[in-house]
């Protein structure tokens, strides 16, 4: 029997060609969001592949966890952990993790009770706020993006312009810049590398809507953490009125209706009482979206938590 037969053509491939740089982004949610932002802010130095590609000469490849989850004798030179929900799954992406050369963890949606597994003595972290390594610091935020500091690994304030809204989503472009410091990027490239990233649909995409407002469509992500977040970034910014459209009132958690206009409730499920006057309950779109066209203003903000059918979304961009 040949020499290697019955590996994994990745395997072979890397024993081939040992200078080839391998990514693993491995969590319970935030996989692809933090495989986009690697593409691009590493693409800006090297050749990038998703995968194991036979036709590209790839300088880096990335692989999503369960790309790789069958080759337990695998060892990325790093393993990105963006999620944890659970001990199952933090026994499985600290493994990972643990027989890489370097780690970085997102503290923020990977809860410290699970952090023990952690064994890696190469590891970085990413997030919200301190203690994170790579964190941002928020200075201000408009439909165009957010602007302020990248703090880095020795407590450097870089300023930066992102486009994309919402601290949540700014935690791939976070990671990226220190995968590619790991890799030798200069400032330079990896600050080109962000200002190529823009939102992706459904995840806090802003444009213009009925009455020359503002559909912000975070539809691609209606989990209560994700609706928290387009809940924190919609009161950071200026507006005359803030409308949130979701299918359900409990992912609300507590909102801040002082800072609301309505919040919009398509269910087949209306109560007969609503906690504060500005929650409106409709069991049809239709309904929902008259309601709206009488409401929408002229740089108000419709936040959109679920998707609309598609000849409601003609009606509401325009």
């Amino acid at each position: 029997m040949p020499f290697g037969f019955g590996k994994p053509k990745l395997i072979r491939y890397l024993e081939k060609n040992p200078n080839v740089k391998t990514v693993l982004v491995a969590g319970s949610y935030g996989r692809k969001s933090a495989i986009r932002a690697l593409g691009i802010i590493l693409g800006q130095k090297f050749t990038v592949s998703f995968g194991y590609n036979p036709n590209v000469q790839a300088e880096i490849i990335l692989l999503d966890y369960e790309s790789a989850e069958s080759m337990p004798a695998f060892n990325p030179d790093i393993t990105v952990v963006t999620a944890v929900r659970n001990e199952e799954e933090a026994q499985k992406y600290f493994a990972a993790a643990n027989r890489s050369k370097a780690t970085i963890i997102n503290i923020s949606d990977v809860p410290e009770e699970f952090m023990y597994h952690l064994q890696n003595e190469n590891a970085v972290t990413y997030g919200d706020e301190l203690p994170a390594n790579y964190y941002f610091e928020n200075t201000a935020q408009n439909f165009e993006g957010q602007e302020g500091d990248i703090v880095n690994l020795d407590g450097e304030h870089i300023p930066i312009k992102i486009r994309i809204l919402g601290e949540h989503n700014v935690r791939p472009v976070l990671m990226a810049c220190a995968v590619g410091r790991f890799f030798g990027m200069t400032r330079e490239e990896i600050l080109n590398g962000i200002a190529d990233i823009a939102p992706i649909h459904g995840r806090m995409s802003p444009a213009r809507g009925i009455n020359g407002s503002y559909i912000i469509d975070d539809s691609a992500d209606g989990t209560p953490s994700s609706v928290q977040y387009g809940l924190r970034a919609i009161y950071s910014m200026e507006a005359p009125a803030r409308t949130i459209v979701t299918n359900n009132l409990e992912e609300l958690g507590e909102p801040n209706y002082d800072m609301l206009s309505d919040v919009l409730i398509l269910t087949d499920d209306i109560p007969e009482t609503t906690p504060n006057p500005c929650v409106h309950f409709f069991n049809d779109s239709l309904a929902l979206m008259n309601y709206l066209g009488q409401r929408a203003e002229e740089n108000g903000i419709v936040l959109l938590e679920i998707p609309m059918p598609e000849i409601i979304e003609e009606y509401l961009w325009q």
